[in-house]
């Protein structure tokens, strides 16, 4: 028979929600051929639940860990749904009140919960929720290798720095981000004024992405249009990341009536950042000529109808 030991604070909502975390196992994890109880004892300020277990056949390698590995697996659950909530409110509630935007809680907050949540690396999803939840798991397998008795409320404080050191460093990227935004919509909102108030230069201006440049621009009877600081920077390798920038600087200069971009289903997040700023002035287009013909650029000698 093995015997585990799990001490949590007697409060009501903590050991009511293990108590379900358990019960909830219990029924969805198959241990046979060990089978595993427990029962509840209070005492002082804890509440203990006292885990009993034993092999109906002789223990082998595996079947000796079921039963530590079924408690650690209760107290990954517990911390994920209980401390994590409780923690990341508390560190959120501190750097918004350092950067005064308590008020602003209700926006924010989805940006950090979904920073918590999921995480982008390398091109793949990762879930970082259950990525957090095995690293728990491990902590607390590891220690019931060496102790029977574990006092949650220590074990929380002291062995799991680490998770928390990176659970406040996605809480901060969460707020990044959601300044980032609010930034970045702030200026998009000064830019449509400008542009509401600004006369119009060209009727015309045809966007197409290019091969040797990121854009090349054409008025309306298909001439090149020249802006020497922009074609200058298009062509500094180092700023390549900020092309589209400066392409929207270039339309803001240009103040035309209408924007015709080309080869649109190529760049999906350029036609969102034109159309937030230039609303119905941008017209979207993928089958003319020079759509069809495969980035074939403008010129004098090569005339293409847009």
């Amino acid at each position: 028979m093995q015997t585990y030991r799990v001490l949590l604070e007697n409060v009501p909502e903590h050991s009511g929600t293990y108590r379900v975390i358990v019960n909830e196992m219990m029924e969805r994890v198959n241990t046979a051929p060990v089978r595993i109880t427990y029962k509840e004892q209070e005492q002082d300020d804890y509440c203990t639940f006292l885990f009993q277990s034993w092999c109906e056949e002789e223990y082998d390698a595996q079947t000796i860990e079921w039963a530590r590995a079924f408690v650690a697996l209760t107290l990954a659950e517990w911390v994920a749904q209980v401390k994590e909530p409780e923690i990341l409110q508390e560190m959120a509630t501190d750097l918004l009140a350092a950067e005064q935007l308590e008020e602003e809680w209700a926006e924010v907050f989805p940006y950090i919960e979904r920073m918590c949540l999921e995480i982008e690396q390398d091109g793949r999803e990762l879930l970082a929720a259950t990525t957090r939840k095995a690293n728990v798991y491990r902590k607390a397998f590891f220690y019931l290798e060496q102790e029977r008795t574990i006092n949650v409320l220590g074990f929380v404080r002291f062995r799991l720095q680490e998770h928390w050191n990176e659970l406040f460093e996605l809480v901060e990227s969460g707020i990044d981000e959601y300044l980032e935004d609010k930034q970045y919509q702030e200026f998009v909102e000064l830019l449509r004024y400008f542009i509401a108030v600004q006369e119009v230069k060209q009727e015309v201006v045809h966007v197409i992405p290019s091969v040797d440049k990121p854009f090349h621009l054409y008025d309306k009877k298909g001439d090149r249009l020249w802006l020497e600081q922009l074609d200058a920077v298009f062509g500094m390798d180092e700023q390549a990341c900020r092309d589209e920038d400066y392409l929207v600087s270039a339309l803001v200069t240009l103040a035309p009536e209408s924007i015709v971009l080309h080869m649109a289903g190529e760049k999906p997040g350029l036609v969102q950042t034109i159309r937030s700023i230039f609303d119905s002035r941008l017209i979207t287009c993928h089958s003319c000529s020079l759509c069809l013909g495969q980035r074939r650029i403008l010129d004098g000698n090569n005339p293409t109808t847009l």
